[in-house]
């Protein structure tokens, strides 16, 4: 993944201060934190995304451990629309992840392992582990 420049920055709804940076997968974009890894995807990107051969974000994702804290808490802001709430919502590929919504523009926060925890989910998911993707 190559790092990609930006006009407008847009900044970490779990770590409010700190910019997202983004970076090539494949032919998607992706605006990650630097600090904790999570990612913010635009609306229709996390299908893209798992539809993809995900091998060397997987590896990233998995490796990574999140510092505990806030799980539970609210994030202040979607990093697009700038002042609408990401709600919670139960991930329909794999129950029990919890993803954070912008219920304006639809994109989705993805804390640091939650990639991985989806990827894993569903027949697509079965069919990379039993590949060893």
């Amino acid at each position: 993944m190559r790092p990609v420049l930006r006009a407008l920055p847009v900044n970490c709804p779990a770590c409010v201060s700190v910019e997202l940076a983004q970076e090539e997968f494949e032919d998607i974009t992706l605006d990650r934190c630097p600090r904790c890894r999570g990612m913010w995807l635009d609306v229709l990107e996390l299908e893209r995304l798992l539809e993809a051969d995900p091998r060397a974000l997987l590896k990233e994702d998995r490796a990574f451990r999140p510092a505990t804290g806030d799980a539970e808490g609210r994030r202040l802001n979607c990093p697009r629309c700038k002042g609408t709430y990401l709600i919670k919502l139960n991930s329909l590929i794999r129950p029990g992840t919890i993803l954070d919504s912008c219920t304006v523009c639809h994109g989705t926060w993805l804390d640091a392992g939650e990639y991985a925890q989806l990827a894993r989910g569903g027949l697509a998911g079965r069919l990379r582990k039993l590949f060893g993707l």
